[in-house]
């Protein structure tokens, strides 16, 4: 029998506090993928929320049982459960959406059936549409919970098209594609099956391993630990690149603007779990403007970058002509400049704010870290908190000539000083006819990359004429515009990219006169 006061006697119904089905709709519009995907993300995120080590999934005709072992829910957390989502989950400390979990599929079945057990709780419910009205009422618990506490779902579904595409390798696959960091035991053991066969996660064969590489990356205090492998075998889909995990849940595969040469062949995972603290509602995304996932791209793209690099795997930029080299330096005084003028400071800051006052290196026979000769350099005056000290202390930076960047693979003893430092683009080119975006921030570079390889860049060098290359400088000038106020992430994209070309027709319009 449940516990509890009068208000959980049996077989009273009872509205929900939020009743609305455009509401559900609404929520579920939010994620990048389908109705039916949402509902078995959600609801096993919810599991995982409740520290669940063992969840037991069945797939029926039309009927989807889910049963886990973890902490359960009191009596205020159920009635919380059955509003729409609830607060009882806070920004910030789970996986699972507002704590939505089967509710973003209530639409779409005839009811979904829940019970929950903790050490002085025990109860269930049966909720479904009755017309518009989203209502709730007590039923009598059929110890569905086999645990000492734990929650068990049970839902059956209605939609024709729904109950076909709701098979068990549909199931597999979908947990495989967002849970297999879990699956793969990088959060504890734990013990899922679908149809009371145990789960199995993607691994790579290590036969198949060409290379790896493990890297831990300190952002502030928190660590971003991963791993990259090269296969000699291409990847499923659903696992290629660099998987982001954040909490156990896969959130997007990235490659930190670096698309390496056959890139079907990667795979690997990059945990950042504090990255929950700039998930999107949907936990399906970042907040891409935040400046925590610039420091994040930054750094760990970094480190990517530099790795592909060094097994060759990343294309190179192409060699420039006298003529491109020219037009690239054009471009890269005239955005510098801009950036400059007080109205277009923030974009600058934003973009290059990791590179404002950061750790910069020079030669040192007594220094404790290594550092390799880089082309391209900056003089910097004055530490932090000094204006003086180090005056004229050559570093690497967007100028010409040569800079040390640190690297533990260098052969330079080098020693660290804080500077502040002059950030600024350079353009570097790329062939890649395969991708899409015209160019792109490196972060592993600092470095805008033009694609050469995009056919709108075909279609400029086609219009230039034989004794000109405006259009080509247009083209790169437009890129380079939309690469930079969609990185800064401004408030209004369109209207800056048009008060950049403003600012720029009348400084042309003055030089003229």
């Amino acid at each position: 029998m449940a516990s509890g006061p009068d208000s959980w006697k049996i077989g009273v119904r009872r509205p929900s506090t939020v009743h609305f089905m455009k509401l559900i709709q609404d929520l579920r519009d939010q994620f990048p993928y389908n109705a039916l995907t949402a509902f078995i993300v959600e609801t096993f995120a919810n599991s995982l929320d409740a520290g669940s080590t063992r969840i037991d999934i069945y797939i029926g005709n039309d009927i989807v049982k889910i049963l886990d072992n973890g902490k359960g829910m009191n009596e205020a957390e159920f009635t919380d459960y059955h509003n729409l989502a609830s607060l009882s989950k806070s920004r910030g400390e789970s996986i699972g959406f507002a704590g939505v979990g089967a509710k973003i599929f209530l639409d779409k079945v005839y009811h979904i059936f829940t019970e929950t057990k903790c050490k002085k709780f025990h109860a269930a419910s049966l909720w479904a549409f009755h017309g518009e009205s989203l209502e709730y009422e007590s039923r009598p618990v059929q110890n569905r919970v086999t645990h000492n506490a734990g929650t068990y779902v049970e839902v059956k579904l209605k939609d024709a098209k729904d109950v076909k595409d709701l098979t068990i390798n549909f199931v597999k696959g979908t947990l495989q594609q967002h849970y297999n960091a879990v699956l793969q035991g990088h959060y504890g053991e734990k013990r899922i099956t679908v149809n009371n066969e145990v789960l199995q996660p993607f691994t790579q064969d290590p036969e198949t391993i060409e290379v790896k590489k493990e890297f831990i990356v300190k952002i502030g205090k928190n660590s971003v630990k991963g791993f990259i492998i090269k296969s000699n075998k291409e990847i499923n889909e659903s696992f290629q690149g660099p998987q982001i995990i954040v909490l156990g849940k896969t959130i997007i595969p990235y490659w930190f603007n670096q698309y390496p040469i056959n890139g079907e062949f990667f795979t690997g995972m990059i945990f950042a779990d504090f990255l929950i603290a700039i998930l999107t509602t949907s936990k399906s995304d970042f907040e891409r403007t935040s400046k925590l996932w610039k420091q994040f791209n930054s750094r760990v793209g970094k480190v990517v970058g530099e790795w592909l690099d060094e097994i060759g795997a990343k294309a190179k930029p192409i060699e420039q002509s006298d003529d491109l080299s020219s037009l690239s330096q054009e471009i890269e005084k005239t955005v510098n400049e801009l950036l400059k003028l007080p109205e277009f400071t923030e974009i600058a800051n934003k973009i290059f704010q990791n590179i404002m006052e950061k750790n910069v290196v020079k030669r040192s026979d007594s220094g404790e870290v290594k550092g390799i000769e880089q082309e391209g350099g900056q003089t910097v005056k004055g530490s932090l908190g000094s204006l003086n000290k180090g005056d004229g202390l050559t570093t690497f930076g967007p100028n010409d000539g040569v800079g040390i960047l640190e690297n533990d693979q260098g052969e330079e003893t080098v020693e660290r000083l804080r500077r502040r430092v002059k950030g600024g683009i350079k353009i570097s080119y790329v062939v890649n006819p395969d991708e899409l975006q015209e160019a792109w921030i490196d972060p592993s570079t600092q470095t805008v990359t033009v694609n050469q390889g995009h056919s709108s860049w075909k279609v400029a060098e086609k219009l230039n004429s034989a004794k000109s290359e405006k259009v080509t400088f247009y083209h790169m000038l437009r890129s380079v515009f939309r690469v930079l106020v969609e990185e800064a992430g401004v408030e209004s994209p369109d209207k800056t990219i048009r008060d950049l070309f403003k600012s720029l027709y009348e400084r042309l319009s003055s030089a003229r006169k």
